[in-house]
């Protein structure tokens, strides 16, 4: 069997029960994928017996309450920025309800689950999942309301972390990686910082030093994870027409926390986005597991 043989002989999406959720299931080469109903989003990807996953996510799913309103759901989050209209915590529809609809494409290779919609100052959102080539597609769509949004795209991983990304240093962004902003304005990025190491045109960040969020020019987030797999957070392509971007266009984002923090982020935004000639806007990255070499 050819190398590209096993490259599109993706599983159909497939209903099934994950650790107590409704979920949809497929597998591509030696990698599976989990989307569940009740997170309304990708929970599960890695090895095809479910004993590795390489992105955070608790289990049994924790709802809010009031001594934990604002629990980790972890998966494929998706948000719509800049997040200072709403600062803190996410719309319920985005982070704490489950999906309202869910649907597979007659070929079976296109997962659709369609989003509650409660809070009317914000569009409705619909994901798709589908494999291209050895990459998991993951999309975010929502209509034009007349206000410019960006898509938000938020891959949790477990600690300790260790990240090398690529620096794009010019007269405007010395740094060659700027202080991405959250909800107050960043002040421009002061160096040294304890959870950020430079050497040449690279940085690495390590977890559980110092609390930092840092863009970087687009490019793929690559990690280790553990017994030699890799997880690759990678860019992709967005619908509508294109109005600038959030922190000078430094897109691909790493946050770290402090030593309490059980988890780091790898985040992929789309520029500011209006609807096409339709209303139509989407946001879309691509994530990868790698499996070690036999």
């Amino acid at each position: 069997m050819t190398l590209a043989t096993v490259l599109s002989a993706a599983t159909p999406w497939e209903k099934t029960a994950w650790r107590g959720e409704t979920a949809w299931t497929s597998t591509q080469g030696g990698v599976r994928a989990v989307v569940t109903e009740a997170r309304e989003r990708l929970i599960y990807l890695g090895a095809p017996d479910g004993s590795l996953n390489l992105i955070n996510a608790p289990y049994p799913q924790a709802l809010p309450t009031a001594q934990n309103p604002w629990p980790n759901q972890g998966g494929h989050r998706f948000w719509l920025g800049p997040q200072y209209r709403w600062v803190w915590p996410p719309l319920q529809e985005w982070e704490f309800s489950a999906a309202a609809a869910a649907e597979v494409s007659a070929d079976g290779t296109v997962l659709t689950l369609r989003a509650p919609h409660v809070n009317p100052a914000y569009p409705a959102i619909t994901r798709d999942y589908a494999w291209e080539g050895p990459r998991l597609r993951c999309t975010a769509r929502w209509q034009d309301d007349g206000r410019p949004y960006f898509g938000l795209h938020v891959v949790p991983v477990d600690v300790p972390f260790a990240i090398t990304a690529r620096l794009a240093a010019w007269d405007e962004v010395p740094a060659g990686m700027v202080a991405a902003r959250m909800v107050a304005a960043e002040p421009p990025l002061a160096l040294p910082h304890p959870a950020i190491t430079v050497e040449g045109d690279r940085a690495m960040l390590v977890s559980q030093k110092k609390k930092a969020k840092i863009g970087f020019a687009p490019q793929a987030l690559t990690i280790d994870r553990p017994h030699g797999w890799k997880l690759s957070v990678q860019p992709g392509p967005h619908e509508g027409v294109a109005l600038g971007s959030a922190d000078q266009g430094y897109l691909s984002q790493v946050w770290v926390g402090d030593p309490e923090h059980d988890l780091a982020e790898l985040e992929q935004l789309s520029p500011y986005l209006r609807g096409d000639a339709r209303g139509r806007c989407a946001s879309s990255i691509y994530i990868e597991a790698v499996a070690p070499s036999p």
